[in-house]
């Protein structure tokens, strides 16, 4: 008798002085909460924090993500694009845009009287995030998408509209141009790679020098400048008006004048 009161003792002793099932269930419950909210929080604090939502708000550049390329393109305005150049130079700038990767860069410029070199870019932006490319979870696909459409596609679009509706002009600075792109520093120091696209008749026609007087010679004359960052590409514009300057003697000085102050790859001809 004394040993089970004993015993009874014990186990009541260790109702009082322990926890029940009941409480043991609920600090492991609350325990799983706490530590679901701290790794909320965290998460939380990485993405508001994350290099790839520290971008300009005029550029949309990112300085903590690489740049791997930066698209310079200058297109003369001193002439009317026809309808299949328009076409044509659409598709090689949607190309470029649809290939580039998240922050690369375009700088896009006109060249025309007015400032007897480059205007200042109609588009300076790096390509932003599509709203295919962000994470439901991060952000809003819709309003990423709809922001890349308004500060991206759409400033693209109507630069590349206004430059092709250009009225003849007397003036073709096209050295100066190219003068500019080095002198005043276009050339994007975060970009590992520079691609410059000349879209132009190449009818150089300025106090540098003038094919109209010269022929092929006005290009030979040319100052020498440094483009060597840059892996030019030109979209020679043929124009029936001018067959008799767009030689192949003025092609070959163009050629050998880019190859030797750029890396140039090509010069394509598009046709009228």
């Amino acid at each position: 008798m004394t040993i089970w009161r004993r015993a009874r003792k014990r186990r009541a002793s260790g109702r009082r002085g322990g926890l029940s099932g009941e409480d043991r269930k609920g600090i492991a419950v609350f325990s799983l909460c706490a530590a679901a909210l701290v790794a909320l929080g965290i998460f939380t604090l990485q993405v508001v924090r994350a290099p790839e939502r520290d971008y300009d708000k005029v550029t949309l550049c990112n300085p903590h993500l690489p740049r791997f390329a930066q698209h310079i393109v200058v297109i003369d305005a001193s002439d009317t694009l026809s309808p299949h150049q328009t076409h044509f130079l659409d598709t090689h700038l949607s190309g470029l845009l649809a290939s580039a990767a998240v922050n690369d860069r375009f700088s896009i410029f006109v060249l025309d009287e007015h400032y007897n070199g480059l205007s200042e870019p109609v588009v300076d932006m790096c390509k932003p995030r599509a709203g295919e490319d962000v994470s439901a979870l991060t952000a809003n696909q819709q309003f990423v998408q709809a922001l890349y459409r308004e500060r991206f596609e759409q400033p693209l679009d109507q630069a590349i509209a206004r430059a092709v509706s250009a009225g003849e002009q007397p003036v073709s600075p096209i050295y100066e141009a190219l003068s500019d792109v080095a002198a005043l520093n276009h050339f994007d120091p975060a970009a590992e790679n520079v691609h410059l696209t000349i879209v132009s008749d190449m009818i150089q026609n300025s106090r540098a020098g003038s094919v109209f007087k010269r022929g092929s010679a006005a290009i030979d004359q040319l100052p020498l400048i440094d483009l060597r960052r840059a892996q030019t590409r030109v979209f020679w514009l043929d124009r029936e008006k001018y067959q008799r300057y767009q030689t192949a003697e003025l092609e070959a000085s163009w050629q050998d004048y880019l190859g030797s102050v750029s890396r140039l790859e090509r010069i394509q001809r598009v046709r009228d």
